[in-house]
């Protein structure tokens, strides 16, 4: 474990010593001042909009929970079946550690590259890795923590294969006596599921160590964010499955509760 915070401290320093090579660069696992405090403030600020954006998806969940809509989904309950499905291995021992740490660290490298920075090497083992590039910030440092780079990938696998293919056809089998009906879009949901699961618990298990990504923007601030895009990614996913609810209604749904809020507190 001390080797794997080495190695993910690693990565910080290198970012540091790249971007300012003189004595006054800034110590790893700090906050430059201003900023420092400015990312304090707007973290205060952002705890509104998370307890805003929770209630909105609680009242997505009981309201589906009423209706029955969501629940008579197949995308739903295959999505559901691959969360069960990686649960169950992580409960059996299977932890591919090395995984995760690819795609934590390609996660970095490639938000690094689109910021414009520089990468002059990233080494990835399963105790840990690093990237070293001459720019950082909080989206570089923080996307990995938001952005399940696997689930992305089967989503653009599906289009892919679905730009050849109709998916949502339902193909009747026949194994022995048994008719099966199978289609291959269940097969995405469940990796979805899977992928998504996968990243939510290792997610979940890296904060729980000293993380340097954290603490280079503030662990409040941090951990604020990433509570924030990890819950607007789930949102995303439930209304994407959910054959009432369209974008435009959960708009709607937010500016009402966010009047209601409002009313509740100056009105």
């Amino acid at each position: 474990m001390n080797q794997r915070h080495r190695l993910r401290n690693r990565e910080r320093i290198a970012e540091v010593s790249r971007r300012d090579n003189s004595a006054a660069a800034p110590a790893i696992g700090t906050v430059a001042k201003p900023w420092g405090r400015r990312k304090l403030v707007l973290g205060l600020l952002l705890i509104p909009v998370c307890l805003i954006v929770s209630l909105i998806f609680i009242e997505w969940i009981y309201r589906a929970t009423l209706s029955g809509d969501l629940w008579h989904v197949d995308g739903f309950w295959f999505f559901f079946a691959g969360c069960i499905f990686w649960l169950c291995m992580g409960r059996l021992g299977c932890q591919p550690r090395v995984l995760y740490v690819f795609a934590h660290e390609f996660t970095h490298l490639i938000t690094a590259r689109l910021s414009g920075g520089r990468i002059h090497g990233w080494h990835v083992s399963d105790e840990g890795g690093y990237v070293e590039t001459d720019k950082t910030s909080a989206l570089i440092t923080l996307s990995p923590y938001l952005v399940p780079l696997y689930t992305l990938l089967v989503f653009a696998l599906y289009a892919l294969v679905g730009s050849f293919t109709n998916l949502q056809e339902e193909l009747h089998w026949q194994v022995l006596s048994l008719n099966i009906d199978f289609k291959w879009a269940w097969v995405f949901y469940f990796l979805v599921g899977a992928t998504w699961c996968f990243h939510l618990t290792f997610t979940l298990e890296v904060l729980r160590t000293e993380q340097s990504d954290l603490l280079h923007n503030g662990e409040f601030f941090s951990m604020i964010v990433i509570f924030l895009g990890n819950l607007a990614i789930l949102g995303a996913l439930f209304i994407s499955a959910s054959p009432s609810l369209k974008w435009s209604q959960v708009w709607k749904d937010s500016l009402k509760l966010i009047a209601t809020v409002w009313h509740w507190i100056f009105g």
